[in-house]
């Protein structure tokens, strides 16, 4: 009876090493110990299937016990450039139509810009046109006026001294002005001396600046 005791707790003991030395192993390999006291001896599928291995060619991650396996680097990597390469092509696209939009912007500001040139061109021509208009029409008064005076000049060089004087008297001094400036000197020496002696001296005073 003490032999069979002896036995029994003999191969108890090897029963526990044993255990111990499994589970140890299996922490080692797969960073979790195996669940073999959890599992049903009664069950070996059971038993089988909670303590499934990991498929050949897969990994727990050692970071994260939970996960199935750890990704594949490589794959990371190809994810990733495909990745960049899809954010290249939609800047190269969204790069490209904004430079379509600036063509077109910077063509539309071009023929304003020749709308404006053009205008700007006619504007300057209608301008010369008024300023020869206007110079044509000074011309045309100039002349009248001309023609005016030198009408007054005869008019007055063939009165009399005295008369042609009276009426000077009563005359503006531009006017008078003006008339004398054309007239030879003898006939305007004889009508200024009947003129009043003010206006006579200014008319002189004129004449002597405009001779200068």
């Amino acid at each position: 009876m003490n032999t069979l005791k002896r036995l029994t707790a003999y191969l108890l003991v090897n029963l526990i090493i044993a255990t111990i030395a499994f589970v140890g192993i299996s922490y080692i390999q797969y960073g979790q110990p195996a669940q073999v006291l959890a599992a049903d001896p009664e069950d070996p599928e059971k038993a089988a299937a909670e303590g499934e291995t990991p498929e050949e060619g897969t990994a727990p991650c050692p970071e994260c016990p939970e996960c199935p396996e750890c990704p594949d680097p490589a794959k990371v990597v190809l994810e990733g450039l495909e990745d960049k390469k899809k954010a290249v092509a939609e800047a190269s696209e969204n790069l490209a139509r904004e430079k379509k939009e600036l063509e077109t912007y910077e063509a539309q500001i071009d023929e304003k810009l020749e709308a404006l040139a053009a205008l700007k061109k006619q504007i300057e021509a209608d301008m010369a046109r008024l300023e020869e208009k206007k110079t044509v029409k000074e011309r045309e008064e100039a002349a009248a006026f001309e023609a005016k005076m030198n009408r007054l000049v005869k008019m007055y060089a063939s009165m009399k001294p005295k008369a042609a004087a009276e009426i000077v008297n009563k005359m503006e001094l531009a006017v008078a002005y003006e008339i004398f400036l054309r007239m030879r000197e003898v006939s305007a020496s004889q009508i200024l001396a009947f003129v009043e002696s003010e206006k006579a001296a200014k008319i002189s005073e004129r004449l002597a600046f405009r001779k200068k």
